[in-house]
């Protein structure tokens, strides 16, 4: 018998406790609270799963069992406690959205709708009346489905566009293929995200008219949808000769579930310790364990929260024909550097390269693993495949960014000529972009060249990212660079307030308290900058001037 099986069967048993709640194990607890504040999903569940097999009943500990088990993937714990807590007849929000999530995975329409009733209150208005239309659908309540979703009065726009896009997908359900369109065509869809499967299934299914604003239309979300270039162009071809596609169907079920994810993306994600996000993403990838686009964004999410190994589980089970295959493998590589090193990371990625996979997202992953392990020549290379890709694919929104970082890596090689041609190509693209700014702004300053334009660029990129640290570094360095030292001051400052623990900020600073007679608090700061351990080359200078002072430069 497996520990996982052991342990469901004992909690099931331990249920029939009656006896007062009491910390049977206060060490388990703080173990429990500290890996909460760790944002450590997987050893939180393990510590609260221990506390209620040696007996605690408390209520707020089961309940963070139930929310770090399902966290952790673990649903076959989280649905038993659930179960239990069902069958007892006990009120617990998060138990029972786990259930409705397990019924909506089974396809039990009963279940679901009993659990839904329970449960309902517990939904946001919006994604209450959405799961209610797909309900009524799935149990063949039509006519009361579309008397719902019409009868809704609503203002906002985000919301008003859920509502709208989930009509649309029932239309296309029903093969209703006037109604369809026309609400497309009057429905404002704009900056909303469509699922990838569900843009797909509307591509294939107004594909009869290619002419049609529609079908325009829905190609662009269906671009935006997904960065998987390879699957989409190779559909896009099929398409352009032609040929008639039916590889996806809309889903109630699926629908149902996607409600989760869109609950998510109503709710911010505030740190790594943060749960409600992840939680409604793990139970849209439970409930329907079929979408390579609710397993992808599940996986991403617990990236985000520093759950780096619960991100590549999901990871490692996406297959070929997925979706978000490339996609898979470039979030894969990510999770790998940050569990082992850049070396295994590279390694990794490298396979997928030297097979062939050369897709713009692929290579430019490649090539920023190539640039932080200094291989630049290698970096330049991967990054002109990247960008050959990218038109290739007529992916033209990722072309900015790798010829930005393509832009960084000739700089580091010493070529400012076509670092610089690679910076104006960037910003011809995307004008005003803060990064290009401050960064082509900020190698004109220390190659002392084009000052005043310099200048104008750094300023700029503060105006539109003035929280960024490294940006305000760059205008307080160009201060010093004029010899406005009050008002260098003024913005190493602030970078300073905004991150604290950078060797070139605390440097900076030091070199600015130097030039206006504050040598022992500059001297204080140069220390401070060696602690956070610069480049060999920078640490070699900040030395030189704890010996020195300024006097040689």
């Amino acid at each position: 018998m497996s520990l996982l099986r052991s342990l469901t069967l004992a909690l099931l048993l331990l249920w029939h406790c009656s006896f007062n709640a009491v910390f049977a194990n206060s060490g388990s607890y703080i173990a429990g609270q500290f890996a909460e504040k760790e944002g450590d999903f997987r050893n939180a569940s393990y510590y609260y799963i221990d506390l209620i097999s040696r007996g605690e009943t408390e209520r707020e500990i089961i309940k963070r069992s139930i929310i770090y088990s399902a966290l952790s993937g673990n649903f076959e714990v989280a649905t038993a406690i659930s179960r239990k807590i069902d069958d007892l007849e006990l009120n617990y929000p998060v138990a029972n959205l786990v259930i409705f999530a397990e019924a909506i995975k089974n396809k039990e329409n009963r279940k679901i709708l009993e659990s839904f009733e329970r449960n309902k209150k517990s939904f946001p208005a919006i994604f209450q009346n959405v799961a209610e239309f797909w309900i009524l659908i799935i149990n063949d309540e039509k006519d009361e489905a579309f008397k719902l979703i019409n009868s809704l009065s609503i203002n906002n726009k985000a919301q008003l566009q859920i509502v709208h896009y989930n009509q649309l997908l029932a239309y296309v359900y029903f093969n209703e293929y006037e109604q369809a369109k026309t609400l497309y065509e009057n429905m404002d869809f704009s900056n909303f995200l469509f699922d990838s499967e569900s843009a797909l299934a509307l591509l294939e299914y107004f594909q009869k008219d290619k002419e049609s604003k529609v079908y325009e239309s829905i190609v662009k979300k269906v671009r935006l949808a997904s960065d998987n270039s390879y699957y989409i162009l190779a559909l896009m071809d099929r398409l352009s000769n032609g040929e008639e596609i039916k590889s996806i169907r809309i889903s109630p079920y699926k629908q149902i579930a996607e409600v989760f994810f869109r609950w998510s993306q109503s709710v911010p994600l505030q740190g790594k310790n943060s749960i409600n996000k992840p939680f409604y993403l793990s139970l849209a990838n439970y409930a329907d364990p079929t979408s390579s686009f609710l397993k992808f964004k599940a996986a991403t999410v617990l990236f985000d929260t520093e759950n780096y190994r619960l991100s590549k589980e999901i990871l490692d089970n996406f297959s070929k024909n997925d979706l978000f295959y490339m996609d898979s493998i470039v979030e894969k590589t990510y999770a790998i550097e940050q569990i082992d090193s850049e070396k295994t990371a590279l390694e990794y990625i490298e396979k997928f390269i030297s097979d062939g996979f050369k897709n713009a997202r692929l290579l430019k992953t490649y090539g920023s693993l190539q640039r932080s392990q200094r291989l630049y020549k290698e970096a330049i290379k991967s990054y002109t495949g990247a960008i050959e890709a990218a038109k290739r694919e007529l992916y033209t929104e990722s072309l900015w960014p790798i010829l930005f970082l393509r832009g960084i890596s000739f700089e580091r090689s010493k070529d400012w000529g076509l670092a610089e041609a690679d910076f104006i190509s960037a910003l011809e693209l995307s004008p005003d972009q803060p990064q290009i700014l401050n960064y082509m702004g900020y190698s004109l300053l220390e190659r002392k060249e084009k000052l005043d334009q310099a200048m104008r660029m750094i300023s700029l990129a503060a105006e539109k990212a003035p929280d960024s640290y490294h940006i305000i570094d760059s205008l307080g360095w160009a201060y010093y660079k004029s010899g406005e030292f009050e008002k260098a001051l003024l913005y190493l400052e602030r970078a300073m307030e905004l991150e604290s623990t950078d060797p070139i900020v605390n440097d900076h600073l030091g070199d600015v308290l130097w030039m206006l007679g504050r040598k022992r608090e500059a001297q204080f700061q140069w220390k401070k900058s060696l602690s956070f351990k610069p480049e060999p080359v920078d640490q070699k200078n900040t030395e030189d001037k704890l010996l020195y002072g300024l006097k040689l430069r």
